[in-house]
């Protein structure tokens, strides 16, 4: 059974970034860009909301709407918004590096990175 798993996570896959990850644009940059600021734009729809109603059910002072609200809302944004950049970006780096995708390249591989450095940017509390 170990030979058959090794054997699987060995097999490569024929295609490029552009067949696979971002069909819309044949440019990694180009759509690095573009995720990102699709992940942001999205980020701030579903952070915004919540921490304005949570602020509400636990009943926060004046001054935290003023100070500290709006820093909050940007750093859980530019977490998401920065797992998002990041997947594709690795992505399309570890298709660079490696010539081709394996099967743990083009999620895993991708998705490990871009999860490690999006939790350096969330809160610690978080």
């Amino acid at each position: 059974a170990p030979i058959i798993i090794m054997a699987a996570f060995s097999k490569s896959i024929p295609h490029g970034c552009y067949e696979i990850g971002h069909t819309w644009s044949t440019s990694c940059t180009t759509s690095a860009f573009q995720v990102t600021v699709g992940a942001f734009q999205e980020s701030l729809k579903i952070y915004a909301p919540l921490y304005i109603i949570a602020a509400i059910l636990r009943r926060r002072k004046l001054d935290y709407y003023v100070h500290k609200l709006l820093p909050e809302i940007l750093q859980s944004t530019s977490f998401l918004t920065a797992n998002g950049g990041f997947y594709i970006m690795f992505f399309c780096i570890l298709r660079k590096l490696l010539g081709k995708f394996y099967i743990w390249s083009a999620g895993f591989g991708a998705a490990l990175p871009a999860s490690y450095l999006a939790i350096l940017i969330e809160r610690k509390s978080r």
